[in-house]
């Protein structure tokens, strides 16, 4: 009876000690939020009202961020800075995102061979 009593303890013992380590958050997980998300938010505020074209192109630029498809964003920003109707503050908010997408580019880490 003692023997397996030690073999039911062990493996609680060890079947708690793989879930306490399994649980561990990895530290890449909290930092890994896209500066371009920062510039976006200042981005959005430089259009209170928007037209629906540019409504329009500010959803795909949302939407490409947030998968980060980064070619897409560019279009999507291409297409709204053609926009002849952009008010000054506007085109700086266009440009100030372009920048901060390929910062973000630069600093993201390079993805594994498939």
């Amino acid at each position: 009876m003692t023997k397996k009593m030690t073999y039911w303890v062990s493996g609680i013992v060890a079947a708690g000690l793989l879930a306490f380590v399994g649980c561990g958050k990895s530290e890449k997980a909290g930092t890994q939020q896209p500066s371009a998300a920062m510039d976006f938010t200042k981005f959005r505020q430089a259009f209170p009202t928007p037209t629906p074209e540019q409504n329009q192109a500010i959803a795909k630029v949302s939407q490409a961020i947030r998968y980060r498809q980064y070619p897409e964003v560019f279009a999507a920003l291409e297409q709204l800075s053609s926009d002849a109707s952009l008010t000054d503050a506007q085109k700086k908010a266009v440009s100030g995102l372009i920048e901060g997408i390929k910062q973000t580019m630069a600093n993201a880490p390079v993805a594994p061979a498939q």
